[in-house]
């Protein structure tokens, strides 16, 4: 059974401030990396569908509500 109350380095298993800035510098570069992959796989998606009639945001590829072809 393991014992979970030291590390095997000798420290006593605190979090000090400059292990928690590490923490955080990497997980935000995870999200900046996480991000710019989506906006490669994905460039043209930021524009939004409206009705050129009535200006409803379209939902899928079917016509809008307003009977006009979206």
């Amino acid at each position: 059974m393991p014992c979970w109350s030291g590390s095997r380095n000798g420290s006593s298993g605190r979090v000090t401030g400059s292990d928690m800035v590490k923490v955080v510098t990497l997980f935000l570069i995870g999200m900046l990396v996480l991000a710019l992959f989506g906006r490669l796989r994905m460039p043209g998606r930021h524009r939004k569908a409206r009705c050129p009639s009535c200006g409803r945001p379209l939902i899928g590829p079917g016509p809008c509500g307003c009977g006009a072809r979206g």
